[in-house]
């Protein structure tokens, strides 16, 4: 049960012992949303149903024709955000025509990569789209359909920069380091095969280089026009930016006169501060740049890219200024306790507020979908679940003390439905966990594949044709890193002894194992560039961070062609590469 504002009263853990929400907790979650705001009127109708209306409207399509006057919806009205007028004056109704399921996803096989991580002798210290375009040529030319790519999501500007791909500043905007940078790196820049990257150091340079080219392209009319299309949206971000150069990457610590988009003090600065305008103009002419290689890398791949949407943003970025009013700022999404993770996890991710997201027409939601569905072919959801229930922590609290909220399910569903419709897209939902079976069954519904990994379940031959499998993800650990028993743990170790068990080394073990997720004819299955080098570091060790980490930090020791080309890589490509069905290719952008 869930009261007004979503909270249930409880959950199962793991184990089935029942946690029910606490008084205080539940009163700190309600203060922390506010007084739930008024429904809007929103009506989301399949593609296809004709239901009559309660009384006769004009209806307007999303591009501004005028259909007139109607009692009913028509069969043929197309998907999209539409507006049905009342001729009795009441309320405009918000509607929205969606597609039932998803477009389907191939049968394929393909890399999964983190893009920070790929490495080439003239590189600038960090992977970037050229990377991704070396890469996905040679998984094309060995045979592979699919590269899944870590986040795109843009960090802040600042230093030190936020090493996490899933920890953005923004998720509706790229980051700007990926942008490939011409020339030799300069002398600053560690660009050493297998090394650490130093991001804030890559950056500078990379900055620096951007800079200067921007003092010599700022007055072209290609990039203007096309920040002007952005709207309002770009702009905001561009003005967090500029203002973060200044004062810092949180916002919250800022002036009081500046921590609000809506201020007049901001809306005033870019009028009265010709300097402060020309950083806002930098930032987006980077974003046009940043836009303009992600096309480029998309139509020169030679296979479907594979986006990944992070769960949230963080509480001091861009994303959290710009929609403060929708967030609840003193909680943050995490996971309560479990036989992963004891203690639970806080991820320091602030949620929106179902009702007030729900009145915004759920316009951040869109902006970001279509966002991490710009020149892919597929889209990966990062924790799928908090589409149906998100497991909130008030500020101050131990993960223990937090509750689950229940989300709009149903209606962002069909959004991700139409905007995967109008990409051309199909869709992956990372439901790894402890999973409620009604997520299966909806995901099912609409045509999403789940996900399988073969450290969770050996038992391929019970994983469903609808899945998206792999050995490891970037928070496991790598084949050769359980091999020799430098990563993950006893119940790994055995497993993999088990199943290899005629295997010399880590190289053996990692042919069986992923002939072994090939078998299980699942409609997609990938192997990890990491597994693919032989790596024994995984990318993160969730709950570790600080400069003695090496989460997110891992530098690939060989290029991408290297390491497709290795040894170890053909025999694992040879290993995944069983007869493919005939089904269709994925799509090229």
């Amino acid at each position: 049960m869930h009261d007004e504002w979503g909270i249930a009263d409880g959950y199962h853990d793991v184990t089935g012992a029942w946690h029910a929400t606490s008084d205080a907790t539940r009163q700190l979650l309600r203060d922390a949303m506010g007084i739930p705001v008024p429904a809007p009127s929103l009506w989301f109708v399949p593609t296809g149903d004709t239901p009559r209306l309660v009384s006769r409207c004009r209806l307007v399509l999303e591009n501004g024709d005028d259909l007139g006057e109607t009692d009913a919806l028509p069969a043929d009205l197309p998907n999209g955000y539409h507006s049905l007028a009342p001729l009795d004056g009441s309320p405009t109704t918000h509607l929205i025509v969606h597609p039932r399921t998803c477009p389907p996803a191939p049968r394929a096989w393909g890399v999964t990569a983190q893009v920070y991580s790929l490495w080439r002798p003239d590189g600038w210290g960090i992977g970037d789209l050229r990377d991704v375009v070396d890469l996905a040529n040679a998984v094309a030319a060995a045979g592979g359909r699919a590269l899944l790519l870590s986040p795109l999501h843009a960090p802040g500007p600042g230093f030190p920069q936020q090493p996490s791909p899933y920890y953005p500043s923004s998720r509706q905007w790229l980051n700007p380091m990926l942008i490939p940078a011409a020339g030799e790196p300069p002398p600053s820049i560690d660009n050493a095969p297998g090394g650490r990257i130093d991001r804030d150091a890559a950056w500078r340079a990379k900055r620096h280089w951007l800079g200067a080219r921007f003092a010599s392209e700022s007055d072209g009319p290609d990039w203007r026009n096309w920040a002007r299309a952005q709207g309002h949206g770009l702009w905001s971000f561009c003005v967090w930016n500029a203002l973060a150069d200044e004062h810092g990457s949180n916002w919250q610590e800022w002036p009081a006169n500046l921590r609000h988009p809506d201020s007049t003090a901001v809306a005033d600065l870019p009028l009265a501060d010709r300097a402060f305008a020309e950083r806002c103009e930098f930032h987006a002419w980077c974003q046009w740049l940043a836009h303009r290689e992600l096309a480029h890398a998309a139509a020169a791949a030679g296979l479907g890219l594979i986006g990944d949407l992070a769960v949230g943003s963080s509480p001091d970025g861009a994303d959290a200024w710009i929609h403060q009013d929708l967030l609840a700022l003193d909680v943050r999404i995490g996971a309560p306790p479990d036989s992963f993770n004891t203690d639970g996890q806080d991820w320091g991710l602030p949620p929106f507020v179902p009702s007030k997201l729900r009145a915004s027409l759920y316009a951040p939601f869109i902006a970001v979908v279509r966002a991490a569905l710009t020149g892919m072919a597929g889209l990966r959801i990062d924790h799928v679940m908090g589409l149906f229930r998100q497991y909130w922590v008030p500020r101050g609290c131990s993960p223990v003390e937090g509750a689950y909220v229940r989300m709009p399910t149903d209606e962002l569903l069909a959004i991700i439905c139409l905007e995967c419709e109008r990409a051309g897209a199909f869709v992956v939902g990372e439901d790894l966990g402890t999973v409620q079976p009604e997520v299966h069954t909806a995901m099912a519904a609409c045509g999403m594949l789940g996900t399988k990994v073969w450290w969770f379940d050996q038992q391929v031959d019970r994983w469903p044709e609808t899945s998206f499998a792999s050995v490891t993800t970037h928070d496991l650990p790598t084949v050769a890193g359980v091999w020799d028993r430098t990563d993950g743990n006893a119940e790994m170790q055995v497993a993999l002894r088990s199943a290899a068990p005629h295997a010399v080394d880590s190289d053996d073990a990692a042919v069986v194992v992923h002939a072994a997720i090939t078998e299980a004819r699942t409609r997609i299955r990938m192997a990890s560039l990491d597994d693919l080098a032989g790596s024994t570091e995984r990318p993160n060790v969730p709950g570790t961070w600080g400069p003695d980490t090496s989460s997110w930090c891992v530098r690939m020791a060989a290029t991408p062609a290297g390491i497709v080309e290795s040894r170890l890589g053909r025999r694992i490509i040879e290993a995944m590469s069983l007869e493919q069905a005939d089904e269709p290719d994925l799509a090229i952008r």
